[in-house]
């Protein structure tokens, strides 16, 4: 077999390249949104020196009619939108720059009604965002912007490197994606800080991490809104990217958090040396990202934060009275029997997420209060359906009513301690042991 050739290609070689598109490639399912976050990558990085868009594998070989071919095994998706975003340029700018032809736009063709649907509403889409654009910008789209392009001529061979790429090994998970977006925002610094910054990440087990991620700060973010959190994927990685206090132009939004950066930077240097026991920015998981080594400090403290909240024998589940309500649950969610079963983990981890929103924005306050009225509340799919899905707990958690959005509105513990949760009035699940405790605060009609 012979080795995969890897090399850097800018934009501008990509596009003048005539790829083919094989039968067996899946739709182009980009949305509005994948494309809007591409092009705010590229407005983003556009005074980078370079700006690594993604990899592209193709497959060269001769066909039956001794034609030379080079057919996409993987990186349509981002290929298609780029002939779109160029497309949309040629029409709207007459400069030397873009005077050369994509003869992909002239040869690729669709049968398929979601690749059609969605080429549709992304190019009108593009095209009322390229108003944004100047000759520098696309000059820096065109000449700046590269890919590594993987060249195969064994079309086994490509399909076993797409695999690798993507599904063995150390699979590229979003969180991988983060931490390499981040480092770039982090070129200012010597690679000593880079090294500091990123210690912690290197040395949290990577599984630890990506659970983090998906199932702790991904569904806060997304839930606290309104959205849904069911899968957290390389498509959502965006929610995570946020702003780089090194922007000369930064919003007025921006501004307060440069400065409390500022101050909490020369406190660890003046005070704290950079050890484990430094000041931290006082990050909160609903707010923006603070790109480059804030971010890697968020992760650090936030990550610790959801280690505790997964551990029942962490101060957060003691303290308090035996004959208290928060002490029974603490007790039963131990010893629960039926902890196990998928349902019941979907609702554990609502309990837990909640529990972890709330200690983020309002401490420890009044905990023995409050954790019961988040098991109630994220345990009732467990009540009221036979079988609870991941679906069933995403509607439950980002519902207009939930404790999650309620936290998020309220300013003070008194805001959330009147929540008031409905009495269950039909009950199809199948945990006795829970429900005694929901009938024994009244939460279940007679």
């Amino acid at each position: 077999m012979s080795k995969p050739k890897a090399k850097i290609q800018l934009v501008k070689t990509l596009l003048q390249s005539n790829f083919k598109i094989a039968d067996y490639q899946r739709p182009y399912k980009w949305t509005i949104k994948n494309v809007n976050d591409l092009i705010n990558d590229i407005i983003t990085f556009q005074e980078k020196k370079a700006y690594r868009i993604g990899t592209i594998i193709i497959y060269k070989y001769v066909d039956s009619e001794k034609k030379k071919l080079q057919e996409i095994v993987d990186g349509q998706q981002r290929y298609l939108t780029l002939l779109l975003l160029f497309k949309a340029l040629k029409e709207r700018f007459e400069i030397s720059n873009l005077q050369f032809e994509a003869p992909a736009l002239k040869h690729l063709h669709f049968d398929n009604a979601i690749s059609i649907g969605n080429l549709k509403a992304n190019y009108a889409f593009i095209k009322t965002q390229v108003t944004d654009f100047d000759e520098g910008l696309i000059r820096f789209f065109l000449e700046k912007c590269e890919f590594v392009q993987v060249t195969i001529t064994d079309l086994g061979e490509a399909f076993q490197f797409f695999d690798s790429q993507n599904s063995r090994g150390k699979a590229l998970y979003p969180h991988n994606l983060l931490k390499a977006f981040h480092l770039r925002e982090m070129n200012h610094l010597q690679e000593s800080k880079k090294i500091i910054a990123i210690e912690h990440w290197d040395a949290t087990d990577p599984y630890l991490l990506k659970d983090a991620f998906a199932n702790y700060f991904f569904k806060i973010r997304n839930w606290s809104t309104g959205k849904s959190a069911s899968y957290f994927s390389k498509d959502e990685i965006a929610v995570f990217k946020g702003v780089n206090l090194l922007d000369n132009h930064l919003y007025p939004y921006a501004r307060p958090i440069a400065i409390n950066a500022k101050y909490v930077g020369l406190k660890q240097q003046i005070l704290y040396d950079f050890n484990d026991s430094q000041e931290h920015f006082p990050h909160q998981l609903d707010a923006f990202t603070i790109n480059g080594e804030w971010f890697f400090d968020f992760v650090k403290h936030k990550s610790k934060m959801v280690g505790a909240i997964k551990d029942f024998n962490n101060p957060y589940y003691k303290g308090f009275e035996e004959k208290s309500k928060a002490y029974e649950i603490v007790e039963k969610l131990k010893s629960y029997s039926a902890a196990y079963r998928t349902g019941d983990k979907y609702c554990k981890n609502l309990f837990e997420v909640t529990l972890l929103y709330y200690i983020d924005k309002f401490g420890q306050k009044q905990l023995e209060k409050v954790i019961p009225l988040i098991f109630f509340w994220a345990y009732r799919p467990r009540i009221k359906l036979t079988a609870v899905r991941l679906e069933s707990v995403d509607n439950h958690a980002r519902h207009p009513n939930s404790l999650i959005r309620l936290i998020r509105e309220s300013l003070t513990v008194s805001q959330i301690l009147i929540y008031r949760l409905k009495p269950i009035t039909q009950m199809g699940g199948n945990s006795d042991e829970l429900a005694k405790l929901y009938i024994k605060n009244n939460l279940i009609e007679a």
